[in-house]
């Protein structure tokens, strides 16, 4: 190899072929800064950018290799909307160009204070700042950048800034400080409190799976609720809520009272959280305010108006704890987005029992309090085994309700719904081509055409029109599912490849979505095969690549080719060459 060389030129991706892992010295603190700003570009999604410099890291840096770093640093700090600054961290901010100069400067000084990196800032700081400010590079990562107006969570993604279509996102989702230990799976004084508050163990195991898949499943989310209910109050609902805010995070809660704010005009900020506790609710299943309730429940993404800014579409990642001290009778049991568990017992505030069971709550809010007690109970629900009849996407009311559930059920006797929406959702299917009603009207049982097009109206489906396969086709779509440029936005679809939710990979061409979503459920649940079966082309295995899942609607980088890069970064060596400081 030339000394002048930082890498080997080799014909294979499998190191151990080429030197023992042992035998790689440890990096350099200069490249291991450059290998975190690698990583923060794999996750952030700029470095599939075809502008970004892919230059090798050299092993003794430059000044101008120190300048270019701290140029990015800095970079990373702002973005620009309509002339104004905002503070990645305080997206309300608005701060003018002669503000963020002022205020630019001095973060510098702190944020590089005692490091290699302090004689730069202190020659160059006025520079940088006019770069990040007036500069109108090609590599996005040297300037401020262009915010989209979207806020969102990306779960289990630690970068603050989401690079899509050429504009920058914002990601409202921090990682919770408690999960930096890593204690032994304990459930602690949770347990007996569950023991005591929720004594039906089927309900309690729902609850708990329930729990345990949302965190598990970060980056996606569940299309059903939690509501709590007891008409006593002290019976430990608003106990369960702060167990849940702990968990995930209270930067990453919203809690309300009521759903008003949920459902508000300008609720952008609201939806931007992970987990949504709302307590005191009254849900009316046919009110406009239950309709909007149940989309934001069940759909992937939705519209939102930002105060100040146009119309924003939103990925949707919460999942929802309503609490309520009167019985749900509003629901009238034709709704399957709510898992209502009852509270009733002895130890409510006016009750026989209500000292023993402050004692209770009085452990578990001492375990929550404590970062390696909360962190055990993390630890337990992350290796959790979730039951076999759990549906995170359908509730499967016949094998999980309650009784009062079975009782509002019996009240509007609208089994049907509930069995047209379990079959969907067991196979991802969001479109429904028109042309094959006759076959699912057939299985379901229904009268005719009308009745299934009410059901799905009910079930917050639409009629619309899609291309694919070279004509426009009449289908039936839940509202809210993102279509664009011929793919289709899925996180259900993308959650059986590791890491493609996480990091964003989550778009499908829609003929391919169709036929492995649509034509799933027909071959193995309806026994009817596609008219032109035999004319079709073979689609490819998803974990091919060939079909995606894309980053975005428009872009050419496949998780596959993601997933090759990224086990490189995070399985082998990080530099080649030895440490020559």
């Amino acid at each position: 190899m030339n000394d002048n060389d930082d890498f080997p030129l080799v014909e294979t991706n499998d190191l151990s072929q080429i030197m023992d892992p042992e035998d790689v010295p440890p990096p350099n603190k200069w490249q291991e800064i450059e290998q975190s700003r690698l990583e923060t570009d794999l996750l952030s999604g700029v470095a599939w950018e075809a502008s970004v410099s892919k230059r090798p890291a050299p092993i003794k840096p430059t000044s101008d290799d120190k300048k270019r770093e701290v140029l990015m640093e800095v970079a990373s700090w702002f973005l620009t909307a309509e002339q104004k600054y905002i503070k990645i961290d305080s997206p309300e901010s608005r701060l003018s160009m002669s503000d963020v100069s002022k205020v630019a400067k001095p973060m510098m000084v702190a944020h590089y204070a005692g490091t290699d990196f302090a004689p730069i800032v202190q020659k160059h700081a006025g520079g940088i700042v006019s770069a990040c400010l007036e500069g109108e590079p090609i590599d996005p990562r040297l300037a401020f950048g262009v915010w989209s107006g979207k806020i969102y969570p990306a779960p289990g993604n630690p970068s603050r800034r989401l690079y899509r279509n050429y504009l920058w996102d914002l990601n409202s989702w921090s990682e919770p400080a408690y999960r930096q230990h890593h204690e032994g799976g304990h459930y602690g004084a949770l347990q007996p409190f569950l023991d005591f508050a929720i004594e039906d163990k089927g309900q309690q195991t729902v609850l708990l799976d329930w729990i345990a898949w949302s965190l598990q499943h970060e980056a996606s989310k569940p299309t059903w609720a939690i509501l709590l209910f007891s008409e006593e109050k002290g019976t430990g609902k608003s106990t369960i809520g702060v167990v849940l805010e702990a968990l995930f995070g209270a930067e990453n809660t919203a809690k309300i009272d009521g759903v008003d704010k949920l459902v508000a005009t300008h609720n952008d900020r609201v939806l931007d959280k992970k987990l949504i506790v709302a307590e005191e609710v009254h849900i009316s299943s046919h009110s406009k305010t239950g309709n909007a309730l149940k989309d934001l429940i069940t759909s992937d993404r939705t519209t939102v108006n930002p105060k100040y800014q146009a119309m924003k579409t939103i990925p949707l990642k919460a999942c929802y704890l309503f609490t309520t001290n009167h019985k749900p009778l509003w629901l009238e049991g034709g709704e399957r987005r709510y898992y209502i568990i009852e509270m009733a017992h002895d130890g409510h505030a006016q009750g026989p029992k209500s000292d023993e069971f402050a004692e209770l709550v009085g452990e578990v809010y001492a375990q929550i309090n404590h970062p390696r007690r909360l962190a055990a109970l993390y630890s337990a629900l992350m290796s959790r085994n979730i039951s076999a009849d759990f549906n995170p996407k359908s509730m499967r009311f016949d094998a999980n309700a309650t009784p009062i559930m079975r009782e509002l059920q019996a009240q509007s006797g609208n089994e049907s719904d509930e069995t047209l929406e379990a079959v969907l959702a067991e196979y991802c299917v969001s479109i429904i081509p028109s042309s094959d009603f006759k076959e699912l009207v057939k299985y379901l049982n229904a009268r005719n055409d009308s009745a299934l097009r009410n059901a799905l109206v009910r079930l917050g489906w639409e009629s619309t029109r899609y291309r694919w396969a070279g004509r426009q086709q009449r289908v039936w779509s839940k509202k809210g599912l993102m279509v664009e440029h011929g793919r289709v936005h899925s996180t259900d679809l993308a959650e059986s490849l590791d890491g493609a939710v996480e990091h964003g990979f989550v778009w499908f061409p829609l003929e391919y979505f169709v036929e492995t979503t649509w034509k799933e459920l027909k071959d193995t649940k309806l026994k009817v095969k596609f008219r032109n079966d035999q004319d079709a082309q073979p689609f490819l295995d998803l974990n091919t690549g060939e079909n995606g899942p894309f980053l975005d609607s428009t872009s050419v980088e496949r998780y596959q080719t993601w997933r090759n890069d990224n086990d490189i970064l995070a399985g082998q060596p990080k530099f080649m060459k030895h440490d020559q400081d």
